[in-house]
């Protein structure tokens, strides 16, 4: 799997209107599409009847929680756990990221608790994480699947501030893998399973999906964002800036009832 060869990071924001965007936006759309109802089936139609869709399976093992057997329930929940926010929000924001690209920790850092707080927690935004890992980074791809695998018990978010928060410590590591699952201990998941997800590429197509579709598109840096499906933020912009965009939108959208 190549991807494009002008894949690179980029620490200045670029906007871009949606005219310079017509076949990358359907796309994404697309992409979110498959994120919010599940290629591998609703989360409900994959529980087990009677389970809470999304909720974590507890068995009673003191270490933690057990990811599920299944592989398709860990990938559906993982699905659904990328995403936080409310369904019913008047703007989604698509953010195309890799753990171990060194802008999107800025953007995690200084960035996104702002968005978090005036748009996430109110409602007002739905945000969607994308994954895209960069070839050149060396545990970028493992650093996913062990967000996705946290996802498979509710804490992909837990997880993701990790990683971005400790990406020094693992990204310099002569091996990454024991110290994904010392994070993953640290938030009551199971080692033994959590490990076993990774190891086993359980959520290799959830990856896969993510890394075709981003490619496609002809998205070739990470932070990247798509707004309400019509301007598109290139780098790790800062905070103002975003309120800025999403501001505008939202008394668009008021103006239009």
């Amino acid at each position: 799997m190549k991807a494009s060869r002008s894949l690179r990071n980029s620490s200045g924001p670029r906007y871009e209107r949606r005219n310079r965007h017509a076949p990358l936006l359907p796309r994404l759309a697309f992409l979110v599409a498959l994120g919010c109802t599940g290629e591998y089936g609703t989360a409900q139609e994959a529980q087990p009847s009677g389970e809470e869709p999304g909720a974590p399976e507890e068995t009673g093992v003191k270490d933690g929680i057990v990811l599920p057997d299944q592989q398709e329930i860990m990938i559906t929940r993982a699905d659904q756990a990328r995403i936080k926010g409310s369904s019913d929000a008047p703007i989604r924001v698509l953010e195309i990221s890799d753990f171990q690209c060194p802008f999107c920790a800025r953007f995690n850092r200084e960035t996104l608790p702002v968005l978090d707080s005036l748009y996430i927690r109110t409602g007002k935004i739905e945000y969607v994480w994308i994954s895209f890992a960069n070839p050149s980074h060396e545990f970028a791809w493992p650093a996913i699947e062990a967000a996705f695998c946290a996802g498979a018990v509710g804490k992909f978010w837990p997880m993701h501030d990790v990683l971005f928060d400790r990406q020094g410590e693992w990204s310099t590591a002569k091996e990454a893998f024991p110290r994904f699952v010392e994070y993953a201990e640290e938030l009551a998941i199971d080692g033994a399973s959590f490990a076993a997800c990774i190891r086993e590429d359980r959520m290799a197509p959830l990856q896969v999906r993510d890394f075709q579709s981003v490619n496609r598109a002809g998205i070739t840096s990470t932070p990247f964002f798509i707004i309400a499906d019509s301007l598109s933020v290139r780098g790790a912009a800062a905070a103002t800036q975003f309120q800025t965009i999403i501001d505008s939108l939202l008394t668009i959208k008021e103006a239009e009832g």
